[in-house]
């Protein structure tokens, strides 16, 4: 199956000066990715406004089962309302109940003589047969519960996205790039479909200026598709959150076909 990815700058935020609405808007974004099953966010940086240690923190605090949090993530400032932010509800994200057979995310923290005790969730560490590193995060399946033994696999189902960082030069010189744009001309739905069975890659501006404005700042040549995904819009603006959420809708309205 082809991978779908998007990326946003690090002034995604920039209209927000309220760090409760910045968190609910990262969170909404969230959801975007994990309801359209997104493989990879990229942020960007844009020198206009680097807030992308604040994006990725959150985006990475809601990927993360609930059980793991505490332990991945110290409180910080950037987190500070992450915690009312609603729960993507993905397969990795089990209840602590645990179930003979099921597959959970967990991070090794503790390796002895070629065995590794891993977090699961459960009230003790899990022991597995394997040589991973301390703090290494990884699916594994429930062997039993009595004794707690679990076994290193691949999950079967979406297990969330990848949060990474890269120049805006490098995403738009990506062969999946496009650009999201009001100002260019909505895409046939043949182009759609082509872009997709390759892996696609869309690419988002702030709330202020679009990736062409963004990129002319940077100086840098863009060569990508550009597409209007929200025609005929209603409303003078449309937010980042809903053009993602519009965009990807439609991209995997294509994809099922």
């Amino acid at each position: 199956m082809s991978s779908i990815s998007i990326a946003i700058p690090s002034s995604s935020l920039m209209n927000e000066g309220d760090e409760k609405i910045k968190t609910y808007k990262v969170g909404q974004i969230a959801r975007a990715l994990a309801v359209f099953r997104i493989d990879d966010v990229y942020v960007y940086n844009d020198p206009k406004l680097d807030e992308s240690k604040f994006i990725i923190e959150i985006l990475e605090y809601l990927n993360t089962p609930q059980y793991l949090r505490k332990t991945l993530f110290p409180l910080k400032g950037e987190l500070k309302y992450a915690g009312v932010l609603p729960p993507l509800q993905i397969p990795s994200h089990r209840a602590k109940h645990l179930k003979i057979g099921e597959v959970r995310e967990g991070v090794v923290r503790k390796v002895t003589d070629g065995k590794a005790w891993v977090d699961i969730g459960a009230d003790a560490l899990a022991l597995m047969n394997s040589k991973s590193e301390m703090g290494a995060r990884l699916a594994v399946r429930v062997c039993s519960k009595k004794p707690l033994v679990v076994e290193e696999t691949k999950p079967l189902d979406y297990w969330g996205y990848e949060v990474k960082e890269a120049s805006l030069e490098e995403l738009l010189s990506d062969d999946r790039a496009v650009i999201a744009s009001r100002k260019c001309k909505t895409p046939e739905y043949r182009s759609i479909s082509a872009k997709i069975r390759n892996g696609i890659l869309v690419i988002f501006g702030n709330p202020e200026e679009g990736v062409h404005r963004i990129a002319q700042r940077l100086r840098v040549k863009i060569e990508a598709e550009c597409w209007n995904m929200v025609p005929a819009q209603g409303t003078e603006t449309v937010r980042l959150e809903e053009a993602i959420f519009a965009s990807l809708a439609v991209i995997n309205f294509i994809k099922q076909e």
